[in-house]
């Protein structure tokens, strides 16, 4: 009978590691918070390389690696998942402090995601209305369409650059206040999106 209670515990343990808790992040929200850190990432690298340097051998072997509309559809439909997982999970994550700072954090992840889910969708609008069809590595999920479609051209046109250098902007800064949150305030705020509870010990 102990061996069972055992087992039970065991396998109950291994499902919370999946979920989030209050002490830190879940398995699946770390996957996706780094999913998207890397998908982001690649995405600006690929466009400041074609900005800084144009057309050679280094930014068309990135191109092959992500292209510019691949990624933003993979940044979209990751980005959907983890709003519902943090929806899901809301009641039981990482409380956020009620100082100003902790308000302030909280915008500026609302503000992540509003960004993370207007910038592709902006994109991909656009790159319909103008008569291209919208594959995913070379296969084609949505046909082209016959003729420009001025209302789907138009708002990304006017807001896409300047909310992809807002992005840039949040995500510097987000960097900056982790590795502030790990070195200064030594306050387990990183620790908890590396898998670590508040203790210290990996999950």
């Amino acid at each position: 009978m102990t061996l069972n209670i055992n087992a039970f515990d065991t396998t109950n343990q291994r499902t919370v590691q999946w979920r989030d808790s209050p002490s830190r992040y879940g398995r699946i929200s770390r996957v996706l918070h780094w999913l998207t850190a890397i998908l982001v990432m690649l995405q600006f690298t690929v466009v400041l390389a074609w900005r800084g340097t144009g057309k050679n051998t280094v930014t068309l072997f990135l191109s092959d690696i992500g292209p510019h509309g691949t990624l933003g559809l993979m940044i979209l439909i990751v980005t959907l998942v983890r709003f519902i997982w943090a929806w899901l999970n809301r009641q039981q994550r990482p409380p956020k402090t009620p100082s100003v700072c902790g308000k302030l954090a909280r915008v500026v992840h609302v503000t992540f995601y509003v960004i993370l889910l207007c910038l592709p969708t902006l994109a991909l609008l656009r790159q319909y209305g103008e008569g291209y069809a919208i594959q995913f590595y070379g296969m084609i999920l949505v046909t082209e369409a016959e003729r420009d479609i001025a209302w789907m051209i138009a708002p990304a046109d006017l807001l896409h650059s300047p909310l992809a250098w807002l992005l840039g902007g949040l995500i510097t800064g987000h960097i900056i206040m982790a590795l502030t949150h790990h070195f200064w305030f030594k306050d387990k705020t990183l620790a908890r999106m590396l898998g670590q509870t508040s203790d210290g010990s990996p999950s």
